[in-house]
């Protein structure tokens, strides 16, 4: 039995001995011969007096109960003024839309049923036993925040600004302060509030994107992204991230989020430093930093719904699939509705304690636990309890959607408390028919997690205290009582808080005590030259980094900080380094650029480090790039090429012919073992030049502006010439003859035509002919389609595919293959399926109806009719390995399992909890049920160039599109022209047309089979 195996038996185990003292659900045949509705039973609430007793709390924990119903109902967000009142967030309306979506179709959600409320402990036991509605009437509330007496509060499309100024509790300012957040799909809400270390607020902006407005005015636009803004201007950006559910900072401000399935996410590049260069592609901006991984194993006490059990009787009632392990046969034990990734910041635990994160499974009656601990620029997060979850019910009610830092050090948790969470998009319609989806709509709970001795503290009020109580509660070991004084003290704008300020910053023995000194100094406008340089000498790196984010302000004027920012290139914290490189950037002085040319020297190994460095490369691009290109040493390094050929990208993206040129020159002189370099550099310049409707050649040629000198010309051409000798010289290394290939796609046509096309023929190895393929792709000459075509009959299979990706890139090129195509010359075979369902819902009119003619009705429109064809594949005998075979044909392009295949739709393993009837749907009507990450986009550039695929990832100045194969296309936000969404799945329909019914059954056999990738 191999390793992987043994792995997932143990988890198996052990999931089904959690669930050991929960009653299960028996599969008998009595059952099955029950209707459905008595298969159905509904599960009981738990009263809350009785509450405490369904928890299981490790390491001697316990929970409290602080407020229930009818005090709070539906709570998913809470905070805490300055003189301890708990302001909550209830998301009355849950789990349906008022409106007609795609994902609830019918609407008919309640109206404005949404609540903020205010509970009050007012005897001083702990127990919140005042309950005031502070205001009502609005929609789906996810999020509360104080703020100047009053609160923000999100309910989509808006934010609001509730505030009570006649002391009777209620808000009688209510002010839509921002408007155009999306509303289509109830879990991908903006949400979670919060302040950050720079006096600013930031939210989650989860996945729906919007188009905000500031009292009437165009602000902003967010696509999968977070934001933030400032109160007082009320400026309001976007941030990276994006994800679901949850945000939270830790102490030093590092930023973490989750989605349904990936429990622990960091953000790992700020947008404020990307944005300021337009033309750095970044793929990436968060890292997922599970170490047990994004949908890691959860070890819940609750038993199985009856619902969930019902689709799992579906699944068991084949007999193969009923001899499976535990994890298989139950619909339950991996994360698969995580919420609220947060960072515990109090002092009231032990102090192991600070700094873990806690993690709520709504659907798992659960809360997970981890350390974090960093790892480089970003974080490993490791489960801190094995084997059983810190926080676990056996209530199926029990619903822990957020957490809070609350005033007396400890961690609350917010229990929407509901009978169902799941999306009603999610819930086959005929079990669905006998669930209450709303039921608990008027229950919930908040507890108080509590560690055994526990000391319990009295929280200060803080509302009416001095600038020096304030000042002292920076040093607090609780993150309310710090935050809370910094905010105040920020939006009093005293200035009385410097001296004591500047005093805690010098003498403090609180790391976070100085930390907060600097960050508040910065707000109320006090911070100088003197308090950045106590910082940057500060023994504790996390201040270090902090001053030396926050030193952009006084460094151009302070030749002091200046000399202090350089020395830190050698820093032995990383993220001091790192912060250094981002900062670099904001410094207008020769040294700031000579640091950061040392830097890329230094850490050009480092992914991270280089993205930070690029970012700061702006203006001083140009002189950056040729110091590097003339440093033999740096040039031969083995990650030199990364960062060299994005400055070039970054100096032909720019509006200086006279800097490309210059560049030009020197890369083309470079020697001849350099040709790797000149290859990315020069694909770099061609695609930076494209940006500006130029190319190399146009370069070459002058004009009145920017002459050529011939000395540079004939450099040039003679590189050209090297190359095309290189490319045809059979006796030269293959990845030589590669590399001059693609510096010929930077030639003019007339000159490489005839090379390039001579290497398309089969007696040239396949991996040159592609090559030659994309080069003469890469050209913008009207006769290329012509070329690609001519030898068509000829190709391979894979360079046939390549011609078919160069010419669907192109709207002119793609008609010229529609012209092929109803010529003859190309047949509709020949064209694979993804292909065709890109071109059958092209955004270009004429490409689409021509599609549309040409292969419209290859495929039945009739979906259901489809399906229902095919339900006899569900009745024959599959064959697994046989399964595996057609998998691989058909689906490995954009699926993978062990190493067969490459990840771009959703991991097949998640599919365990479908019934055969489920992934027969998933897999002939793709768009029935499609989630929305998987929708496909397509993308016209400002050099005409089309490009398709989901979105899975957006920076400041960049998106990520995915497609089959793997293949990815980072593209610049400069050079998008257009952006639509096809409205379809990546996965095409029709693929009735290549898997027969015994081959589905096949299929479907090899899918059910699929475990859970082993944790790395």
């Amino acid at each position: 039995m191999n390793t992987r195996t043994c792995h997932l038996l143990l988890i198996a185990s052990l999931v089904l001995l959690a669930l050991a003292s929960a009653p299960l659900a028996v599969f008998s045949a009595d059952d099955e011969e029950k209707p459905l509705a008595d298969r159905l039973p509904r599960i009981p609430a738990t009263e809350a007096d009785k509450a405490l007793d369904t928890f299981e709390v490790q390491r001697g924990f316990s929970l409290e109960t602080v407020a229930h119903e009818p005090n709070v109902a539906d709570p998913v967000s809470a905070c805490f003024d300055e003189n301890g009142r708990m302001f909550v967030a209830e998301m009355h309306g849950y789990p349906y839309s008022q409106e007609p979506t795609k994902l609830n179709p019918q609407g008919g959600g309640k109206q404005d049923a949404g609540i903020v409320r205010m509970l009050e402990d007012t005897n001083g036991d702990g127990i919140y036993d005042r309950s005031v509605v502070f205001a009502d009437k609005i929609s789906w509330c996810t999020s509360v925040l104080c703020y100047r007496g009053g609160v923000f509060v999100i309910s989509p499309p808006h934010i609001y600004y509730f505030k009570d100024t006649n002391g009777d509790d209620v808000a009688d300012i209510r002010e839509i302060v921002y408007s155009g957040f999306g509303r289509g799909n109830v879990q991908a809400l903006p949400n979670n509030l919060k302040w950050g270390l720079d006096n600013k607020i930031y939210g989650a902006g989860a996945s729906l994107g919007a188009e905000i407005t500031n009292r009437g005015e165009k602000m902003a636009k967010i696509g999968q992204q977070d934001f933030r803004f400032d109160p007082v201007s009320e400026k309001l950006e976007p941030q990276s991230g994006g994800a679901q559910f949850g945000m939270s900072f830790d102490d030093w401000g590092n930023r973490f989020l989750a989605t349904n399935s990936n429990h622990m996410i960091h953000v790992v590049y700020p947008y404020e430093y990307l944005v300021r260069n337009p033309y750095l592609p970044v793929p990436g901006v968060t890292r997922s930093i599970a170490k047990e991984g994004g949908a890691a194993p959860v070890f819940r006490r609750s038993p199985p719904e009856p619902w969930r059990v019902v689709r799992t009787k579906r699944r068991m009632e084949n007999p193969k699939f009923a001899k499976n392990a535990g994890t298989e046969r139950f619909a339950i034990g991996f994360f698969t509705s995580a919420t609220s990734p947060t960072i515990y910041q109090g002092s009231a635990y032990p102090p192991e304690y600070r700094g873990n994160a806690f993690i709520g499974d709504v659907g798992g009656n659960l809360v997970h636990r981890k350390t974090v601990e960093s790892d480089g620029a970003s974080f490993v997060a490791t489960r801190a309890d094995e084997n059983v979850e810190f926080i676990a019910s056996t209530d199926n009610w029990f619903r822990p959607v957020n957490f809070v830092n609350a005033p007396d050090g400890t961690l609350y948790v917010l229990d929407m408390y509901r009978e169902t969470i799941e999306h009603p998009y999610s819930i086959p319609e005929d079990i669905k028919a006998h669930l209450d989806l709303e039921s608990g709509h008027d229950r919930g709970r908040i507890y108080r997690l509590v560690s055994p001795d526990m000391q319990r503290i009295t929280p200060p009020k803080l509302g009416k205290a001095s600038v020096e109580v304030l000042v002292k509660n920076l040093e607090s070991p609780n993150i309310w009582n710090r935050e809370t004084a910094q905010r105040l003290i920020w939006e009093r704008q005293d200035k009385s808080a410097v001296a004591p300020l500047r005093k805690l910053l010098r003498e403090s023995s609180s790391e976070l005590g100085r930390l907060h000194a600097l960050c508040t100094l910065d707000g109320i406008k006090s911070l100088k030259a003197d308090d950045v340089l106590i910082g940057l000498s500060d023994p504790h790196a996390g201040v270090r980094q902090h001053a030396v984010r926050l030193s952009s302000t006084v460094a151009d004027k302070s030749s002091e900080v200046m000399s202090q920012l350089v020395e830190l290139v050698d820093d032995p914290d990383y993220r001091v380094r790192l912060q250094l490189a981002f900062t670099l950037g904001d410094i207008a002085q020769e040294e700031a650029a000579e640091a950061l040319a040392q830097m890329a020297i230094q850490y050009s190994d480092d992914k991270e480090m280089r993205i930070a460095i690029l970012s700061s490369m702006t203006a001083n691009a140009p002189a950056v790039a040729l110091r590097l290109l003339a440093n033999d040493t740096f040039r031969n390094t083995a990650r030199s090429v990364e960062i060299l050929s994005l400055l070039a990208g970054i100096v032909a993206s720019g509006k200086n012919p006279a800097e490309t040129i210059k560049l030009l020159a020197a890369i083309s002189t470079l020697p001849e073992d350099s040709l790797n370099v000149q290859r990315r550099m020069l694909k770099a310049i061609g695609e930076g030049l494209a940006r500006n409707k130029s190319s190399i050649g146009k370069l070459l040629a002058g004009d009145k502006k920017h002459k050529v000198p011939d000395d540079v010309k004939q450099s040039v051409a003679a590189l050209f010439t090297r190359a095309g000798e290189t490319a045809i010289d059979e006796k030269a290394p293959p990845a030589n003859r590669s590399a001059a290939v693609e510096i010929l796609a930077y030639a003019d046509f007339d000159t490489v035509a005839d090379t390039l096309t001579e290497l398309i023929t089969p007696q040239t190895p396949t991996a040159l002919q592609i090559a030659a393929v994309n080069a003469l792709s890469t050209q913008n000459d009207a006769q290329v389609a012509g070329v690609l075509l001519e030898g068509w009959r000829g190709y391979f299979p894979a360079v046939r595919a390549a011609v078919i990706e160069a010419l669907i890139r192109s709207d002119d090129r793609t008609q010229q293959l529609l012209v092929a195509m109803g010529d003859g010359e190309v047949t509709s075979a020949e064209l694979p399926r993804d292909k065709k369902q890109l071109l059958l819902n092209h955004q270009n009119d004429k490409i689409r109806a021509a599609a549309r003619k040409l292969f419209g009705g290859e495929v039945s429109g009739d979906r259901g009719k489809v399906v229902a064809d095919y339900q006899a594949a569900l009745e024959l005998e599959g064959n697994a390995e046989r399964g595996k075979k057609v998998f691989e044909k058909t689906c490995s392009v954009c699926h993978k399992v062990g190493e067969l295949g490459v990840q771009v739709g959703p991991d097949l393993a998640s599919t365990q909890n479908k019934t055969p009837q489920d992934l027969l749907v998933n897999i002939l009507d793709p768009n029935r049920e499609a989630l929305p990450q998987y929708t496909t986009y397509s993308v016209v550039t400002s050099a005409g160039k089309t490009l398709s695929g989901i979105v899975t990832g957006e920076s400041a100045n960049s998106i990520t599109l995915l497609r089959a194969e793997g293949k990815q296309d980072v593209v610049l936000r400069a050079e998008i022209d257009v952006l639509a969404s096809n409205g379809v799945s990546l996965m095409p329909e029709g693929l009735e047309k290549d898997i027969p019914p015994q081959a589905m059954a096949d299929l479907l056999a090899f899918i059910r089979q699929i475990k859970p990738a082993k944790a790395k």
